[in-house]
């Protein structure tokens, strides 16, 4: 599995994984979601892990979960201080 979208139930937000390719040629998986802010701004949170192989990159995206994209959200939100408008999460 390449990519796959996960939609959080309570407030619709989606996280995006895509397998992807660094400029070193390592496989990666990036994680990313917008988000709107208390201000009204529109935020785009994204991280990255790296892998072995494109075999393991892809059983990572296949086995991520609706509570691993939960997690991912609040430590982003978290680290940045980023507050949002309570739907959101």
């Amino acid at each position: 599995m390449n990519f796959k979208i996960l939609t959080l139930p309570k407030s619709k937000t989606q996280i995006c994984l895509h397998r992807d390719r660094s400029e070193e040629n390592q496989e990666i998986v990036r994680i990313t979601t917008f988000l709107i802010d208390t201000n009204g701004q529109e935020l785009m949170l994204e991280t990255v892990g790296q892998f072995a192989d494109a075999g393991s990159a892809r059983r990572f995206v296949f086995d991520y979960s609706e509570e691993s994209a939960k997690r991912f959200l609040e430590e982003c939100l978290q680290e940045d201080r980023i507050s949002l408008v309570s739907t959101q999460l």
